[in-house]
């Protein structure tokens, strides 16, 4: 039996924190004064930098990838979902992106390979979607009745959107050839050279935020999530499995809305808590590591 080296832990617990203070870091950009293309850039600036090395060797079209892939890779999984996301958290607080964006992601990504790749899903992992759905609608619903005012829903239809777009590029790169490295690097380059095509019809201004926050938000958005996350998911799929992987991304909204109330004062409350903790038992059944696990266990 091969040991899983510790490493590959550490590239887990480090993934799962990214992911979590890019939710938390988007939200205090676009509640101060930056806005959804700033944010893009921030985040895709620094990546495709660090990510020349691969796009020298490879191209911003690798071998195998056409305009099909860049339109549903290159775009999808970046520029439009980072706007759909970073929209959404102009209206509704870091607890409720975790809950619909990371969280319904698997069941998007459930439905659309039904339907396109004719997969099929045991009874626990189906116990897992129904619950993404019911903690779900436990947030949306009672937001939109206690809290209609806020305009929450607002961000909720916008992170559902995010989460679908990035469902389909889940789904496009499962059937592309493409590497994690190359589809990384072509996401960077094409959101990149998208978000600089907005900044020359929209404008961007750095200006209006302090410094500090605005290099922070550099080095959180592109070092940390846009390039570092990439490695080291593909480390931690590499030596844990898919599935284990992906069953510690129920996490993530779990560590979004602590750190939402810890940092930017948002609070929880008990309806949302319990709809939060449902959501990730249910991406943690829904990631299909527990049945694999059982299925190890039956001698």
């Amino acid at each position: 039996m091969t040991k899983t080296p510790a490493l590959a832990w550490v590239a887990l617990a480090a993934t799962v924190l990214i992911w979590a203070t890019f939710l938390v870091s988007t939200r205090a950009a676009v509640t101060g004064a930056l806005g959804p293309v700033e944010v893009g850039i921030m985040r895709y600036g620094p990546a495709l930098i660090l990510f020349l090395p691969v796009l020298i060797r490879h191209g911003p079209l690798p071998t195998g990838a056409g305009l099909r892939e860049v339109l549903l890779v290159g775009l999808m999984g970046g520029l439009i979902f980072i706007m759909l996301l970073t929209s959404g958290l102009r209206f509704a607080p870091v607890a409720d992106s975790g809950v619909f964006a990371p969280s319904m992601l698997p069941f998007f990504v459930a439905v659309l390979s039904f339907f396109l790749l004719g997969e099929r899903f045991d009874g626990l992992r189906l116990t897992g979607f129904v619950l993404i759905l019911i903690g779900a609608l436990a947030v949306g619903g009672w937001d939109a009745l206690s809290q209609a005012e806020s305009g929450a829903w607002r961000g909720h239809l916008l992170f559902l959107a995010g989460a679908f777009c990035w469902a389909i590029y889940t789904i496009a790169f499962r059937k592309s050839s493409l590497t994690a490295m190359q589809a990384a690097a072509m996401i960077s380059f094409w959101s990149m050279l998208g978000f600089g095509a907005l900044a020359l019809f929209l404008g961007v201004d750095f200006t209006t935020a302090p410094t500090n926050f605005v290099i922070l938000q550099f080095l959180l958005q592109g070092v940390l999530s846009g390039f570092t996350a990439t490695i080291t998911y593909g480390y931690a799929i590499t030596h844990l499995g898919a599935s284990r992987t992906a069953a510690y991304a129920a996490l993530v909204p779990v560590l979004a809305a602590l750190g939402g109330w810890i940092f930017l004062d948002e609070p929880i409350g008990a309806v949302k808590t319990a709809g939060i903790l449902v959501v990730s038992l249910g991406v943690a059944l829904a990631s299909g590591a527990l049945t694999r696990r059982r299925m190890k266990s039956v001698p």
